[in-house]
């Protein structure tokens, strides 16, 4: 099956943020950032549904997985996202030393 993917305007904000922190020490370390973060969210218009659970999860009080991609110079980042009908809601990205999200972090889509 596959799924339709929305970033939040969060995300968005994470994306463009985690870019242009890594842009600011290496042009291409940033483009490559770009094409990790686009190969997982291809991905998770295949196997969202397999995910697992965020560690914050129970915490925030949603059913939140997430996906863990990696750069090639293997630095990890999490996708943070909810699944609503065919559509994967991506609600922020995170790197590997970020602390984990509260739910005054996100917006829960309907």
């Amino acid at each position: 099956m596959s799924l339709q993917v929305q970033f939040s305007q969060r995300a968005k904000r994470d994306v463009r943020e985690i870019q242009s922190w890594i842009k600011g020490r290496s042009s291409q370390g940033a483009a490559n950032w770009l094409a990790s973060l686009e190969r997982a969210v291809i991905q998770l218009t295949e196997f969202a549904v397999s995910s697992p659970a965020a560690p914050e999860a129970d915490e925030i009080g949603v059913d939140l997985k997430q996906r863990i991609f990696k750069t090639r110079r293997g630095n990890s980042f999490r996708l943070l996202f909810i699944m609503r009908g065919d559509t994967v809601h991506i609600l922020a990205v995170r790197g590997a030393g970020q602390n984990l999200l509260s739910d005054d972090d996100i917006e829960i889509p309907n």
